[in-house]
């Protein structure tokens, strides 16, 4: 079987070897399949499945270890395919940078336009994801830089990790909240409140659950999403305060939404991390020093 067929037989298995199921499943028509496993067995004299009145069952003991193989083979296939589809996009001046919406809208909206204007072969592909998601791209070698919070529970030892931005989380809520009046919030000013803040994919949802169930180990996050633009039109007309990261404000309408900051704030720290390497190509080095120049540079007055 070719890796095609190994997909077909594989996915025969996964619909529990009903071929009319398969058939619709892939698109291909139910007499292929039925083909494809005739001839295997016999040109291989080895039965794959065990047959009930004409129809396909289970798979025998033989294709039990041929299903194991198959699916092994078709791992490291496409493992091979996305290795090969990396390299040629390094080849081709592609840098895979993993990076939370939020942040690429706040941080980097006018650096990358500038950036690749100026290096039109260099070709920049973003990963918007939540920075727990991000990590582990980083770490499994997915990505060439990922841009996460912190705290980043990477290894000093293998990744070069600089802070590009220190700010931090505050609570958003209607002009018409209760809480509204106050200068400067305590945590537990919010726990009799319904609370809203990104899903638990970011890295500022596990932070925030933390700080809460400090106070009250039973207080639960009610509003979840991935769009802060929802969270915070969530808070309109309701109770609901909004914690989310600071530098959202600048974006928002301040006679629809009040901004509070606590008195004892969550961090919101933003990292670049990449891979210690023993030398890093042309391509990698310039898009790296040009961020780190652009938010290390100095504040003229």
């Amino acid at each position: 079987m070719d890796i095609n067929q190994l997909n077909y037989f594989i996915n025969i298995v996964e619909c529990g070897c009903n071929l009319s199921l398969t058939a619709k499943k892939i698109h291909i028509s139910q007499s292929a399949l039925s083909q494809l496993i005739n001839n295997f067995e016999n040109d291989h004299e080895v039965l794959l499945f065990n047959r009930k009145n004409g129809r396909l069952e289970n798979l025998t003991s033989a294709g039990a270890k041929f299903y194991d193989y198959a699916q092994e083979i078709v791992r490291q296939y496409d493992e091979m395919l996305e290795m090969i589809r990396k390299e040629s996009a390094k080849q081709k001046g592609t840098i895979r940078i993993g990076i939370p919406s939020m942040v690429l809208r706040v941080y980097f909206s006018a650096l990358i336009p500038k950036f690749t204007l100026e290096n039109p072969d260099i070709q920049i592909e973003f990963i918007e994801d939540g920075t727990l998601e991000l990590r582990k791209m980083l770490v499994d070698k997915d990505l060439d830089y990922a841009v996460l919070l912190e705290p980043t529970n990477l290894d000093d030892k293998k990744f070069e990790q600089y802070v590009i931005q220190i700010n931090e989380m505050t609570a958003f809520m209607s002009p018409q909240h209760p809480l509204a009046e106050k200068n400067l919030l305590q945590w537990s000013d919010i726990m009799n409140y319904p609370i809203a803040t990104f899903n638990k994919h970011f890295l500022t949802h596990q932070l925030l659950l933390e700080k809460l169930n400090k106070i009250n180990k039973d207080k639960q996050i009610m509003f979840k999403s991935s769009s802060w633009d929802y969270l915070i039109e969530a808070t309109k007309e309701t109770d609901i305060v909004t914690v989310l990261p600071s530098p959202i404000n600048q974006y928002l309408d301040s006679t629809q939404t009040v901004e509070k900051h606590f008195e004892s704030p969550i961090p919101f720290n933003v990292l670049i991390c990449r891979p210690i390497k023993d030398k890093y190509s042309d391509i990698e080095s310039l898009v790296f020093e040009n961020i780190i120049n652009y938010f290390y540079q100095p504040i003229i007055d």
